[in-house]
């Protein structure tokens, strides 16, 4: 038992002791056996409106903003939650070690974030070297952190965020590149992993050191005390993007040298896995796997179905918006709870959606956590007697609609030849061939194929095929960018030639852009890529983008579509800005706005005034399809002679 067993007068050794039996999966044999540690704001910035100003520059403020959250957290919610200081500084500390510069968003509820990739070339790769704990990035403030709290709190300090070497080579080279490496540059990828993996145990090595604690266990990881055999957590959430080859060669390896260092660990991952379970059977030492479910609640029984006689299962979302529909919904299809700990997020100012979409909120966190303890233990409950514990399916029968064909588009009469040509330039795209498709296009030329009529019943139509492939989950996001980037390569021989020839054929203008505070980009790149493929004219206005960019692109580029994207949290009001900025120019008449990105749902689009939502690039393509054909048909209206 941990020697931390007690905190400003109340009792945590039952509570280790409840978690340390779910770690060893013993039997459930009533509700309050499964433990639940509401991360209610108390250490963590995003979301949350009275983090203090100095909190990423003054241990102090740091420290006592945590004190006080845990104090009042203890005092209110009825749950297992075990204190300790995470010494939080965003997911970018380890990539900012080895040169990625952060920038520090202005606002309260802002994290930390890595401003640009720091690797753009191989030769840049070429010079990577370990960084220094104490000299490099922002790994000094974490020490410094860590150092102040031992000396003047009586909160035993945890781990910094620990980004695995997937995700933090993701930050440092950017996801859609270092995707494209992996097929075209393996072996430096391979070694880049394997500087990541030394540098992320050494990192792991020298805070532990600060701390005092041992190996193989931790005060605190991702905010769940873990007992002997668990002293390293992990977040590998871009595992959702790779298919499992590519996990399976490049980080395998990498996350089981990672464990055995500190004798068992934790992987952590946003959304659907499920395909990667064999791969998470393969890591050695796994001894938890903390998946934020999402509303993905068939995945999440094949995780218990699958590894729950291996690992244990945390469970780590946001807090949903509908805390009494959501749970027993998650635990439906569960009838063994041995292994199981809830660990959720309540966030000031955001909840989560069944779709794992984000909806401002404007709650008390601390009533919200007790509804998800009280609901939770009821399921726990219910399921341990026998009972159901989701509503009885209502018997009515509602006529189902026959879907509406798709228009039938006709294609021009051609050779045989001709048909082979467009073929094969398809074939190399879907196979990423890039000589190959350069080779497939002046085939196709030479074969008397007019360049636009490549483009659209070749290119595009071999990215159709693509998406297909993705939808049908044959593909994942890495085939996604080498079938782009393949694509790019045969538009270098085409674009000369296409100088008027598709003048008018474009199916509409869009301007994209990642909205300003986000730096990610690759959602934003693929879309933008499918719509091109797809006939659409694209103006990429980049990332971090203010309000007035995207009003002065639409006005000056005449756009149908303004499309947005984000991937923080923190940065999903400024979308709303931009709709009423367009809205104040005059250009909501006829422009129409689509949204999309991890946190982003429908409803929230729907507040917003955004008439546009996609949840993945393929489905982008058809949303932006569907609101220029309402543009259209807008526009058909107004044409008419007035009565």
């Amino acid at each position: 038992m941990s020697e931390f067993s007690g905190w400003r007068g109340f009792d945590l050794a039952e509570r280790q002791a409840k978690i340390e039996r779910a770690f060893n999966r013993s039997e459930v044999t009533s509700a309050d056996d499964v433990p639940i540690m509401i991360n209610t704001p108390c250490y963590f910035a995003f979301g949350n409106a009275d983090v203090p100003a100095d909190y990423f520059t003054n241990p102090a403020s740091m420290v006592e903003y945590q004190a006080q959250g845990y104090e009042k957290h203890l005092a209110t919610v009825e749950d297992d939650y075990v204190p300790y200081f995470m010494p939080w500084f965003g997911t970018g500390v380890l990539a900012s070690g080895f040169g990625c510069q952060i920038k520090l968003q202005p606002g309260p509820g802002n994290d930390p974030a890595v401003a640009a990739p720091c690797i753009t070339s191989p030769a840049d790769a070429a010079r990577l070297k370990m960084p220094d704990p104490y000299r490099d990035g922002w790994m000094p403030r974490v020490l410094d952190a860590i150092d102040y709290a031992r000396a003047h709190s009586d909160l035993p300090p945890g781990l910094t965020d620990m980004q695995g070497p997937l995700d933090t080579l993701g930050l440092m080279c950017g996801q859609a590149r270092l995707f494209e490496w992996m097929y075209k540059e393996p072996r430096m990828v391979h070694e880049l992993f394997e500087l990541v993996t030394e540098a992320f145990i050494e990192w792991v090595k020298v805070q532990k050191k600060h701390i005092g604690e041992p190996l193989d266990r931790s005060n605190g990881l991702q905010g769940v005390w873990s007992p002997a055999g668990v002293g390293i957590w992990e977040s590998d959430d871009d595992l959702v993007l790779l298919d499992p080859g590519l996990y399976r060669e490049f980080v395998v390896p990498c996350v089981s040298r990672i464990f055995e260092a500190f004798e068992g660990g934790s992987v952590h991952f946003c959304g659907d896995g499920v395909h990667q379970i064999e791969n998470l059977l393969q890591i050695g030492n796994l001894r938890v796997v903390n998946n934020s479910p999402m509303g993905n609640f068939k995945a999440f029984a094949a995780l218990k179905r699958r590894l729950g006689d291996r690992a244990t299962l945390q469970i780590q979302d946001a807090s949903p918006l509908d805390v009494e529909s959501y749970y027993p919904r998650l635990f439906a299809e569960i009838d063994d709870f041995r292994g199981i700990i809830l660990a959720p997020f309540v966030i000031d100012s955001m909840g989560m959606d069944e779709g794992g979409g984000y909806i401002p909120v404007d709650w008390d966190p601390y009533e919200t956590a007790n509804r998800i303890v009280a609901v939770t233990r009821d399921c726990v409950r219910k399921k341990l007697a026998g009972e159901p514990i989701l509503p009885e399916p209502i018997g009515a029968v509602f006529p189902v609609a026959k879907p509406v064909e798709a228009e039938k588009k006709t294609r021009p009469e051609l050779a045989v030849g001709q048909e082979a040509a467009l073929e094969a330039v398809r074939d190399r795209l879907i196979n990423f061939d890039s000589e190959g498709i350069k080779a497939a296009v002046r085939a196709a030329l030479d074969a008397g194929l007019p360049p636009f009529t490549v483009v659209t019943l070749g290119m595009a139509e071999g990215m159709a095929e693509v998406g297909r492939l993705y939808e049908a989950g044959e593909f994942f996001l890495p085939q996604l960018v080498m079938a782009g980037a393949t694509m790019r390569e045969g538009m270098t021989v085409l674009e000369p030639l296409l100088k008027g020839e598709g003048e008018g054929q474009s199916k509409g203008t869009v301007v994209i852009g990642t909205v300003e505070g986000d730096l990610h980009d690759i959602g934003k790149n693929i879309v933008k890529t499918l719509l091109e493929a797809a006939g659409f004219t694209v103006h990429d206005i980049g990332v971090d983008q203010p309000v007035v960019n995207f009003v002065n692109e639409a006005r000056e580029a005449n756009a149908g579509i303004v499309a947005m994207s984000a991937l923080l949290t923190t940065t999903m009001p400024n979308m709303a800005e931009v709709v009423d900025a367009l809205r104040e120019a005059g250009l909501s008449e006829r422009v129409r706005v689509m949204v999309g990105g991890a946190p982003i749902s429908r409803e929230f689009a729907d507040q917003i005034g955004a008439e546009g939502y996609a949840p993945d690039a393929v489905k982008a393509v058809r949303e932006a399809e569907r609101l220029m054909e309402l543009s259209h048909a807008k526009n058909r209206i107004y044409d008419q002679p007035a009565p």
